[in-house]
């Protein structure tokens, strides 16, 4: 009997769906990987359910959300979104500024930035870069980085809506296809963000 391991495990549900972590996909009962699986003693954990009793897909997705386990492309979108939304973005125009983490704290910290500029348009800032120099930032650039930033969001849900249209109208069939239209593919573990990278 192997140690239960997420990302090579199966769920089966009471009307038969059988799904695999590794794949990441619905399969047959006589799949070759499943079978020899079973054959080593293990069975499957029955299929989660909602409050309703019901095994949802979307209730198998709660199980494996934390794993960043995707049930179908809809959910594998919504992951890859989440992933390019905080890792970071290119900024344009700033002087000795190219780049800027995008995470909770950041967004948080540059919208203060923001109301602040707009009361007080002689304020300035030292903002800290990821490689650990800083640069100092006027209301004109702390505007302009907002503003960039708020783009750069809004781009990952017209990603995302453009990824689950796809999806919905049969065109888009395979992870990759989203990988190409977020540029990113999906990673599982990230390394801690101590907030600088060299």
């Amino acid at each position: 009997m192997s140690a239960y391991d997420p990302y090579n495990w199966y769920w089966l549900a009471d009307d038969a769906r059988l799904f695999a972590s590794a794949t990441s996909a619905l399969i047959q009962s006589d799949d070759p990987a499943y079978v020899a699986w079973t054959q080593q003693g293990n069975a499957a954990t029955p299929w989660p359910r909602d409050d309703a009793g019901e095994q949802t897909p979307a209730e198998l997705q709660r199980a494996l959300f934390p794993y960043r386990i995707h049930v179908d492309l809809k959910s594998y979108a919504f992951m890859v979104r989440e992933q390019k939304e905080l890792g970071g973005m290119p900024v344009t125009g700033i002087a000795g500024l190219t780049e800027i983490r995008t995470g909770p704290s950041t967004q948080t910290l540059l919208e203060r930035y923001h109301s602040v500029a707009a009361a007080d348009p002689q304020f300035t800032v030292t903002w800290v870069q990821p490689d650990r120099s800083t640069v100092t930032l006027d209301a004109t650039a702390i505007n302009s980085l907002w503003s960039q930033l708020a783009t750069f969001i809004a781009g990952t849900y017209d990603s995302y809506a453009q990824a689950v249209s796809g999806v919905d109208g049969g065109t888009i069939t395979t992870t990759g296809q989203i990988d190409a239209i977020f540029g990113v593919t999906l990673q599982r573990a990230q390394k801690v963000d101590i907030g600088w990278t060299s």
